[in-house]
């Protein structure tokens, strides 16, 4: 039966050097993300099950950790940013991405934005350029890429030298924004939302101020990265895991907003807010939440691999980049 674990697990199966759960499971790990919904809903809704394949869910918010537990083998796939699974790769070139996960908003909804605490941080994105005000945002990831884009495209290429505080954690960034500890961050749905409706007991709602939406950038999409023994010891379940996440999609996106909250609630928690107490959540906060349309997995554009490689490099994260044909293996798409 599938299962989601907590990070607990994966550490402790770190310790043991790696240690398998059995040949059969397939065990991923899926970051805070809108993109990942439709993986964990297809093992919410028994999907996996009836396909005949063990899926094991272990729950990861931290970037370095869901890493290390892929490369020491105590995972068998994560869903990623594609500067993340460059990093991976580098490391013994024992990983490939064989799938790309996309998502688009509602019309009004957003993907991913530079924000800040009105009052407290820059109000406008002029602001935002003419201030030495700090920036949270997760390191070495494709949301940092799209940061110093957007700075660049502003004439200030260098304002990550003195003005970005970085984290491994998009729950703790978020965590850390909500707060009001930091002025600007770069931050996904759904924890705009969350930030944006949550009132705190004898407090009033945020006001947030979006800065950028990123979107006169080709925002890269996830990615599925997996061990390449496992592709190539387990063909056939890769490729039925990929046929089960395009029939998840396919329901997700056809299904009602009742049918997606009342299965979902659980499924957020579990992702997004690990360890929170369900009857905490408030109402307005499910309200907020904006589902997005699915993409079915496909591979992974060249073109986005070669751009994100390349401000790789100009950042000194990388040595080199791997070629399409080393780094991607699209023979499990469905």
């Amino acid at each position: 039966m599938s299962c989601v674990r907590r990070t607990v697990l994966v550490l402790f199966l770190v310790a043991l050097g790696g240690t398998t759960v059995g040949a059969a499971t397939l065990r991923v790990s899926l970051p805070p993300v809108l993109e990942a919904l439709p993986i964990a809903f297809a093992e919410a809704w028994g999907m996996f099950d009836e396909a005949g394949l063990a899926v094991e869910l272990i729950g990861i918010t931290d970037n370095q950790e869901r890493s290390t537990a892929l490369l020491t083998g105590s995972l068998d796939a994560v869903m990623s940013d594609v500067s993340s699974a460059l990093l991976d790769y580098s490391v013994g070139r024992a990983v490939a991405v064989a799938a790309a996960a996309a998502s688009t908003p509602q019309t009004g909804s957003l993907r991913l934005v530079l924000l800040s605490h009105e009052g407290f941080g820059p109000a406008t994105a002029e602001e935002l350029l003419a201030s030495d005000d700090i920036i949270g945002v997760t390191y070495r990831t494709d949301e940092e890429y799209l940061l110093d884009a957007f700075f660049a495209a502003n004439d200030a290429p260098r304002a990550w030298m003195t003005r970005y505080t970085y984290f491994g954690d998009m729950l703790q960034l978020a965590t850390w924004f909500g707060a009001k500890t930091l002025p600007a961050a770069v931050l996904p749905e759904p924890y705009v939302s969350y930030i944006r409706v949550f009132v705190p007991i004898g407090g009033s709602a945020p006001r947030l101020a979006v800065l950028s939406d990123f979107s006169f950038l080709t925002a890269p999409p996830r990615v599925l990265l997996f061990r390449k023994a496992f592709l190539r010891d387990h063909p056939s379940d890769v490729t039925t895991f990929f046929r089960v996440y395009a029939e998840a999609v396919a329901r997700m996106n056809a299904a009602s907003r009742e049918e997606i909250v009342g299965v979902g609630l659980d499924v957020v928690l579990g992702l997004f807010f690990q360890g929170a107490n369900r009857t905490l959540i408030q109402q307005p906060t499910i309200d907020a939440i904006s589902i997005p349309l699915f993409g079915v997995p496909q591979a992974l554009d060249a073109e986005v691999l070669a751009a994100v490689g390349a401000w790789m490099k100009s950042k000194g994260y990388a040595a080199s980049v791997p070629s399409y044909e080393e780094f991607v293996d699209n023979r499990y798409l469905p």
